[in-house]
């Protein structure tokens, strides 16, 4: 056929043509992914071998994560190609290369949609801006700080505790309680007195008066959805929207200006009747300084209170939630822990209200604690980061400029090579038995809050909240979880593991996307006769 016919044939049947044309693009894009790409080598899912369709998005949208990308790597080890350039990895020893402090490694751009609407410090992608934004910002997150205000976590908690004793007298002597909401519901109250001059209240109502759960998982599922296709920004934040049924980045930005527009006025007013303003995060944060010695505008105040608002609650109500199940589901570790508290109450180490300086030297509590979030990580997704230019060798294979690397706190946690044989075990005392040294290695392999420059900021939030609550509420009340296969079982959701195992004696059901979400947490609770 010559030239001429063939070109006649094509106008004559167009869409064939354009069809058959999509058709061997597509196959010539396979075919360099799976074979010509300089990450051929690396086995992987199918999808992301080929560079065809998105295993991540896809683990966006099924919330399994975490159990998925184990998978993976129990078929095809230490390194996992998980998408057309990004490669999983769980060896210990790139934990320095690729997170450590001055490195090269910076962000992808799967953290660009990690906001309200302008850059954050979450979201900012260089090394060098992010760290100049961290050194204004920090002084909001540091212990001393927080510590100096923990009488106001005191203030939400026994808002909670009201409200447990209410439903004990509601129960006539037993409560059940939504413990997966009450523990967000408290995050949020806290975050209210830290940041923002007050508690909102969800505490004392007993439920989200201000329509912050349904904000936040919107919220969530915008950055993660989005940043694994950030191409597709604007049509996938209005999906979420739709399939969540409320506004995400959009809301977030409106509630955290209005947050800070009450806080600054509440400010100014002291100022003007002589009044010393109150001390907490939003206080220091008006008092920050741009690189140029310049203060920080009104903007970017609400810049950094969405943050706060946006993800300041999520971990610690994660974790308070999981510390309960691990304690709770094995009696041998709940006699332990409530020997360590009741011991500490007889000495006269503890007393009500317990003080984060106290809780620490509960030395099983926090073992527990370690052990939570270890196997149980708030963040089970990857924490990408991209190839300097000069390339670099990790566990013994070189990746080009531009490659994007990652681990996950989740499954890395979960490998032999990085805590032991008994590494997918809860088992707190691995954190007593130790060595120094092997403390050492321990605490350098736990990533839950991230590593290096890039570690969470609102690490001592977290840290500091769990340490006061949850001897607390250990102290003041027995738990057991409530059954799923009994008549007027409030549950509604099939019992789900955080490794994606479906049981009907599970608490809760766990989604694995960006955060490791327990929903359906059900718990009864009584009041003990020690307290």
């Amino acid at each position: 056929m010559s030239l001429a016919q063939v070109v006649d044939f094509a106008s004559e049947h167009l869409p064939l043509t354009l069809a058959l044309t999509v058709l061997a693009s597509l196959a010539s894009w396979a075919v360099y992914n799976a074979f010509f790409s300089p990450l051929a080598d690396v086995p992987g899912p199918l999808s992301a071998r080929l560079g065809l369709g998105s295993w991540m998005s896809n683990r966006a949208l099924s919330y399994d994560m975490g159990w998925k990308l184990a998978e993976q790597h129990e078929k095809h080890g230490a390194a996992v190609r998980v998408s057309r350039n990004m490669v999983s990895l769980v060896d210990p020893a790139v934990i320095g290369e690729i997170y450590r402090y001055g490195g090269k490694f910076e962000k992808t751009s799967f953290y660009s949609y990690f906001r309200a609407d302008k850059p954050s410090l979450m979201s900012t992608l260089g090394n060098h801006d992010h760290a100049l934004m961290r050194r204004a910002e920090s002084p909001a997150y540091t212990m001393t700080l927080l510590v100096d205000l923990e009488e106001h976590v005191d203030s939400c908690l026994d808002d909670l505790v009201s409200y447990f004793d209410k439903a004990i007298v509601t129960g006539k002597g037993k409560g059940t309680v939504d413990m997966g909401e009450m523990m967000q519901l408290l995050a949020m109250d806290v975050i209210g007195e830290l940041a923002f001059g007050g508690t909102f209240g969800l505490c004392k109502a007993g439920k989200d008066t201000q329509g912050f759960l349904p904000m936040l998982e919107a919220f969530v599922d915008v950055c993660c959805l989005c940043g694994t296709q950030p191409w597709a920004g604007l049509p996938l934040i209005a999906f979420c929207n739709w399939k969540v049924g409320a506004q995400g980045p959009q809301a977030l930005a409106a509630k955290s200006s209005k947050a800070v527009k009450d806080r600054l006025e509440q400010i100014k007013k002291a100022y003007e009747t002589g009044d010393e303003p109150r001390r907490d995060m939003l206080s220091k944060l008006v008092m920050a300084k741009n690189a140029d010695g310049s203060p920080y505008s009104v903007r970017q105040i609400e810049v950094a209170a969405s943050s706060i608002l946006g993800a300041g609650s999520d971990t610690t109500a994660i974790t308070m939630r999981a510390l309960l199940y691990f304690i709770v589901r094995d009696p041998a570790v709940y006699a332990k822990v409530m020997r360590d508290i009741e011991d500490a109450f007889d000495s006269g180490l503890l007393s009500l209200p317990i003080k984060y300086s106290d809780g620490t030297k509960l030395s099983y509590f926090q073992s527990c604690l370690k052990e939570t979030l270890r196997l149980h990580p708030a963040v089970p997704w990857t924490l990408p980061r991209i190839v300097p230019k000069e390339g670099a060798v990790l566990a013994g294979r070189y990746y080009a400029p531009g490659t994007q690397v990652a681990m996950s706190p989740f499954v890395f946690h979960r490998r032999t090579e990085a805590f032991g044989p008994d590494a997918a075990v809860f088992r707190p005392e691995r954190w007593l038995e130790a060595t120094e040294e092997e403390k050492k290695v321990m605490e350098r392999n736990l990533i839950t809050f991230g590593s290096g420059s890039r570690v969470c900021i609102g690490k001592n939030i977290s840290l500091m909240e769990i340490t006061k609550v949850l001897p607390t509420l250990l102290w003041k009340y027995r738990f057991s979880f409530t059954p799923r296969n009994q008549p007027n079982s409030p549950h509604k959701l099939p019992g789900r593991a955080v490794d994606g195992t479906y049981d009907d004696k599970e608490p809760w059901h766990v989604k694995s996307q960006w955060f490791a979400v327990q929903a359906d947490y059900w718990v009864d609770v009584e009041e003990r006769d020690d307290a």
